[in-house]
């Protein structure tokens, strides 16, 4: 699975985890408190700011993952061309690139998984109307509340 794939259904099985608890809470909130519900859509002046930030961040680790990819590919290439001793030479560099890229990835999903549950509460706690104009959802397609 690839990291776009992985962050899109992570970020995707998130939201309806997020959406179906913050409809729970809403549902249980006096008549009298929906004003100040109300107010709370008003967009926070730095929440664009942060789904830029959140992005960019998305961009960098896929553009990462590219780069990381090419890399591995040239090792491959010198592996498949190589002989002899200088051909288990190449095999361990793979394998030891391979084990390298794994864990950098696995520590940077761990910390986007993170990052986008802490950007969603802050949408979650803007109001319904403010995960709708998310960069991040509209890339994915859009959540229906």
């Amino acid at each position: 699975m690839s990291v776009k794939n992985f962050v899109t259904a992570m970020l995707a099985g998130c939201a309806v985890v997020v959406v179906s608890g913050g409809v729970g809470v809403a549902a249980q909130k006096p008549q009298a408190q929906q004003p100040a519900a109300i107010a709370k859509t008003m967009p926070q002046p730095d929440m664009a700011a942060k789904c830029k930030a959140m992005m960019a961040e998305m961009d960098r680790m896929m553009a990462a993952t590219k780069t990381a990819d090419e890399g591995l590919n040239d090792l491959v290439a010198k592996m498949n061309a190589a002989a002899g001793m200088e051909k288990a030479d190449a095999i361990a560099a793979v394998v030891n690139e391979m084990v390298r890229q794994r864990r950098t990835m696995r520590d940077g999903m761990m910390k986007m998984e993170q990052d986008m549950m802490g950007h969603m509460m802050e949408h979650m706690q803007a109001g319904k109307d403010s995960m709708a104009t998310c960069p991040m959802m509209k890339q994915m397609g859009g959540m229906k509340h």
